[in-house]
């Protein structure tokens, strides 16, 4: 018959083992739930991603104002774009195409004129157009648009849904038995012009429990019973010994406690003083000496978000409406410093210089902020580009020029080749292994929204200069 302390220690082994299997159990689906979120987001930010390239290739083909195809365009469109299967537009009711087999329906392209807005009409194989009022369309496929292959495996199964079509992008178990806990989530992209829904779907089974932890768990706790047990026996057998022995090990028990105590007196003045040096370095975070690279670092940080915030806001506006910008006065004083903020000590460690010239302290331009924030900052960037390799300055200057205000951006590069000079505001084109040549376009396009002209030219003793025009504004005004 077991005795009652067998009992015990197994109804104490029993709920530690079961309580360890349901704790592994529950943190193991956990991780892969949460896992499967993370990188449900990561694909619904890629196709999200991907929406919002078709819309800015159309919007840059609509200001591009090109009169004809040019040649090799979908090729080049392709090489980051495979989704990408035609491109062309209509010009008094005729398609002008690449390849010229396929091509949007009329009715498609009535729509978006009366509309007003990109339109999406899909064809006999679940691919779709996307139609702009000027005329432009791209035909994509979807199924092109993520790389099954670098897609993590806690996916399964995403699709995409609108107007009764479902598309399946990766479908790698067909589905699930009734006795697997089901993961789901279904989120819109955040496209006007491609309202898709992401569906994505996967299924955890008893194979995705970590039984090897629950083994090793199982395990431990059966050598932590044996070891007990064997202590326990030992114990006994010992009790069982002469009153000698027993008051040996009493005296070696208390040698230990005072021993111990010993000890703790010991170690007690050091950990004070541990703490007390610790909250003294503590309060020292407080003194202003000690704050301002705390208070930089946050500055930088808070600039860099409210940025590509603003970024993010007005390129939505831009897409949505192009041609409505809002300008008005700014000091470009306070511009070029935020921008002289946030890139001065990251060009320096490139052993690039960056300086700021305002040679008409008492004027201002007449722009819409973010967009100039971004013009500017683009020709910085093609300027450090350019010193990458053997640094160098760049000078940015203001000054006003009659009835217009001027920025220049200078650098003492090596320029750019004669050849490639007259090209560079063509959409598309790019002398970069990983650029998709909408850097200068883009900011062509920005600076006309403002009512405004941007120039490129070499300098005569070497480098590139950058020439923004804007309106003139009083500064009063």
């Amino acid at each position: 018959m077991m005795s009652l302390d067998r009992r015990y220690a197994l109804t104490a082994w029993l709920l530690l083992s079961l309580a360890g299997c349901l704790w592994l159990g529950w943190r193991q689906f956990g991780e892969l739930e949460q896992r499967f979120r993370q990188e449900s987001f990561i694909a619904l930010r890629l196709l999200s991603q991907k929406a919002s390239q078709h819309d800015a290739v159309l919007a840059t083909l609509a200001a591009s104002e090109q009169s004809r195809l040019p040649t090799d365009m979908l090729k080049r469109l392709q090489t980051a774009m495979p989704q990408l299967s035609a491109i062309g537009y209509w010009r008094q009711q005729q398609w002008h195409g690449d390849p010229g087999g396929l091509r949007p329906p009329l009715a498609l392209l009535w729509q978006a004129q009366q509309q007003g807005q990109t339109v999406l009409g899909f064809d006999a194989q679940q691919r779709y157009w996307l139609q702009s009022p000027g005329g432009w369309a791209l035909l994509i496929d979807p199924l092109h648009m993520l790389v099954q292959a670098e897609l993590p495996e806690p996916l399964e199964n995403i699709s995409l849904q609108l107007r009764g079509h479902r598309i399946e992008l990766l479908q790698r178990k067909a589905g699930a038995p009734a006795n697997d806990w089901d993961l789901s989530l279904d989120r819109k992209l955040p496209s006007t012009s491609q309202p898709f829904r992401l569906s994505s779907r996967t299924a955890l089974s008893w194979n995705s429990l970590p039984w090897m932890e629950i083994l090793l768990w199982n395990a431990l706790l059966a050598a932590i019973a044996v070891a007990l047990y064997a202590r326990h026996r030992q114990r006994a057998s010992q009790q069982r010994q002469q009153q000698q022995d027993r008051l040996a090990a009493q005296a070696r028990l208390n040698t230990l406690n005072e021993m111990m105590a010993g000890l703790a007196q010991e170690l007690t003045p050091p950990l004070t003083a541990i703490i007390a040096n610790t909250r003294q370095l503590e309060r020292t975070l407080d003194e202003p000496s000690q704050r301002e690279t705390v208070r930089d670092t946050l500055l930088a940080t808070g600039a860099q978000a409210r940025r590509a915030a603003a970024l993010i806001s007005r390129l939505s506006r831009l897409l949505a409406h192009p041609k409505a910008t809002e300008t008005t006065p700014l000091d470009p004083d306070a511009l070029v410093n935020s921008l002289l903020f946030l890139r001065q000590a990251e060009l320096a460690n490139q052993n690039i210089t960056l300086e700021w010239h305002n040679l008409s302290p008492d004027e201002w331009p007449r722009a819409e902020r973010t967009a100039l924030e971004q013009i500017l900052h683009n020709l910085v960037q093609n300027a450090c580009d350019a010193l990458q390799e053997q640094g160098g300055r760049i000078v940015i200057s203001g000054e006003s020029d009659g009835h217009n205000y001027r920025f220049k951006v200078i650098d003492n590069g090596p320029g750019i080749p004669d050849a490639i000079l007259p090209k560079i505001f063509l959409p598309f084109f790019t002398t970069r292994s990983r650029g998709m040549g909408l850097g200068l376009p883009l900011c062509e396009t920005l600076a006309r929204a403002q009512g405004g002209k941007l120039h490129v030219q070499n300098a005569a003793n070497g480098g590139v200069i950058a020439q923004l025009i804007l309106p003139w504004a009083r500064r009063d005004a």
